[in-house]
């Protein structure tokens, strides 16, 4: 199993992994893992580290390109926040073809 379908699986279920400050080590709400969700993550904690972040980056310079496309068309505070809050609504796989959109678009 790779990285990338374990944090599928975990988002999936409601489970969000985040990167521990020091980049070594998951953190997810207790109580949350099944026993093969634990030692899916203990098999692959490196590329899933890896996995995460590269996720919580691309959420970023999309949040960031989807501003620039607000800016572009003037939009008010309120559609901002709509446009945010859609971004992370929007499942983590589609993210990095939507930046890709944005960034041709509005760069």
């Amino acid at each position: 199993m790779t990285a990338e379908t374990i944090l599928f699986e975990l988002l999936e279920c409601g489970i969000t992994p985040t990167v521990t400050p020091d980049g070594d080590g998951i953190e997810v709400d207790a109580g949350l893992l099944n026993d093969a969700q634990r030692a899916a993550i203990r098999a692959n904690k490196y590329e899933l580290i890896a996995c995460i972040q590269d996720a919580v980056r691309i959420t970023s310079e999309l949040i960031t390109a989807a501003m620039r496309a607000c800016d572009f068309w003037n939009d008010s505070p309120q559609a901002r926040e709509q446009m945010r809050r859609e971004i992370l609504e929007t499942r983590p796989e589609h993210r990095e073809e939507l930046l890709r959109m944005f960034k041709s678009d509005y760069q």
